[in-house]
């Protein structure tokens, strides 16, 4: 079926209106999330509360997996690519803006860590050998000038170590490697099972740390909101979101799915100031701007052989 303005005959790639749908409602529970880790943390040591979310994650998504009659089997040959993805998407990622946020301002860090979208750059082009178009080299700069001021009004950066804002961008420069990884391989698995699989093994380390590093006897149960928070992190964070981010990065092109999630680090810096009261300034506006803007520019000329439906690949 055809839409009105496109040329007659020219191919069409339809994407699934459940992909937009899963995309909005990612962007908003991810956003949202930075602050309820913050609350989170205030009570709960980091690896500990990281720990917990991945091993009732793992256990729901495939349980729910099993319960809609999915396979847990991954075939033998993308076990390498998954555990590869699974180290920088889950074990990396979730340390280190684990204790980049518990270190730095809950909506300066969502504007650290959705710069992951940038680093692919220069990634792409030294691993896959991607030619460097001057609307990315533009991206990487904007979003580097960004991340700068970030980093240099930093309270610790003012202190002498800017140690969170350094692990949110470190996080993010191993998600991106993660993506790579993630969208160079045809799945053949159920996008659930992928996901259960690497929390389960690739947290691992996080279990193995939180038990050695943890004192539990210093350690006493969360009041209510932290309590709260830990809960949304097991059924909205990992369960839901992570499981929305794989079919978004199945379902559409990386293009359209950066685009999609630019105002994850909108939602992220407003909810932190509505729901912890955090400062506002110069800085964390013009940061947001800039990196906003470096993750549009690459994908500013959307092809118009697209068409939004209801059909799925």
């Amino acid at each position: 079926m055809n839409a009105s303005g496109g040329s007659a005959g020219a191919p069409r790639t339809i994407l699934p209106r459940r992909g937009f749908v899963l995309l909005i409602l990612l962007t908003f529970f991810w956003g949202l999330n930075w602050p309820i880790i913050k609350t989170a943390l205030e009570e709960i040591p980091v690896l500990t509360f990281r720990a917990i979310c991945l091993i009732c994650g793992a256990a729901v998504i495939l349980g729910l997996s099993k319960l809609l009659g999915h396979s847990l089997r991954v075939p033998r040959h993308q076990w390498p690519p998954l555990l590869l993805s699974g180290l920088f998407n889950i074990t990396l990622w979730h340390i280190l803006t684990g204790y980049g946020i518990d270190l730095t301002a809950s909506g300066r860090a969502s504007i650290i860590a959705y710069t992951m979208p940038i680093w692919t750059v220069p990634l792409s082009f030294f691993v896959l050998g991607d030619r460097i178009t001057w609307r990315r080299a533009l991206s990487l700069m904007l979003g580097t000038t960004g991340l700068a001021i970030l980093i240099v009004t930093d309270p610790g950066t003012l202190a002498g170590a800017p140690t969170g804002p350094l692990m949110l961008l470190a996080g993010a420069i191993f998600w991106a490697c993660g993506t790579i990884v993630q969208k160079r391989v045809a799945w053949e698995a159920p996008t659930t099972v992928l996901v259960g699989w690497q929390y389960l093994i690739c947290g691992i380390p996080i279990f193995i740390a939180a038990g050695v590093a943890v004192d539990y006897g210093t350690v006493s149960f969360p009041t209510l909101w932290p309590l709260l928070s830990v809960l949304y992190n097991i059924f909205i964070g990992f369960v839901f979101c992570y499981y929305a981010y794989y079919e978004v990065v199945r379902l559409f092109p990386v293009g359209i799915a950066t685009i999609g999630m630019l105002a994850t680090p909108v939602v992220g810096l407003f909810s932190g100031a509505l729901l912890l009261g955090e400062a506002l300034g110069w800085a964390e506006f013009s940061a947001l701007a800039l990196v906003v803007l470096a993750l549009g520019i690459p994908v500013l000329a959307r092809p118009r052989n697209i068409t939004i439906g209801t059909g799925e690949k």
